[in-house]
């Protein structure tokens, strides 16, 4: 069904893709589409679309925690992708969600290489397909601790129920709009166990985020 809804979703919205991928091409020159390798569902790697929101040839900011920084004020976003950063940039999933690699709701895609520094709680991210939004999106993941993220994740995957399903959908374009109260979930006692259990320990995380600095 989720794969039905985002087919009859990309083609009703196809001339919004449209003027989109023509405002990328011709403000900014370079490719419309940014496609990373992500790790799908078993850990299996799939190509994931995404609106190309950064400059051609921009190397990642990687902070503690392994998480991808991109500040307000950023050189490396182009004049488009400062709006499309709304959430518009992720749009083009929905090709991957018809293809059957993601769904509409799940834990966001990591990149390759952090694979091996899953622990045997954060694989537990990996036994669903990725999502274009879940639970730790909605509670503002971008400014959450990887650990925190990784725990809602989890705590999500652990209790999937239509309930929570339909509170997601429902939560996420008011997060898009400006909503920006705190889910009560990340106080819930389970979710700071997890938290503990996902916690990438100090120095591989260290030495990991000086590697990719130098690349």
């Amino acid at each position: 069904m989720g794969r039905l809804f985002a087919l009859v979703a990309a083609i009703f919205f196809a001339p919004f893709h449209l003027a989109i991928a023509a405002l990328i091409f011709f403000l900014d020159g370079g490719p419309v589409f940014y496609r990373p390798k992500r790790l799908g569902k078993d850990g299996r790697p799939f190509t994931m679309f995404k609106y190309r929101s950064m400059r051609v040839g921009a190397a990642p900011i990687i902070k503690d925690g392994f998480k991808t920084i991109v500040t307000p004020n950023d050189d490396r976003v182009t004049p488009i992708g400062r709006v499309l950063r709304c959430g518009l940039d992720e749009a083009p999933q929905l090709l991957n969600v018809i293809r059957g690699e993601m769904a509409w709701i799940g834990p966001r895609p990591d990149e390759l290489w952090m694979l091996p520094y899953y622990g045997p709680t954060v694989r537990e991210r990996l036994s669903v397909l990725p999502g274009i939004t879940g639970l730790a999106q909605v509670c503002d993941s971008r400014n959450l601790r990887t650990e925190q993220s990784y725990a809602l994740d989890v705590w999500a995957v652990r209790h999937s129920t239509a309930a929570l399903t339909m509170r997601i959908a429902v939560m996420t374009p008011l997060f898009l709009l400006g909503w920006s109260k705190v889910d009560r979930a990340l106080t819930d006692p389970e979710v700071l166990e997890l938290e503990q259990a996902c916690r990438v320990t100090r120095a591989r995380q260290t030495t990991e985020t000086d590697r990719l600095s130098h690349l």
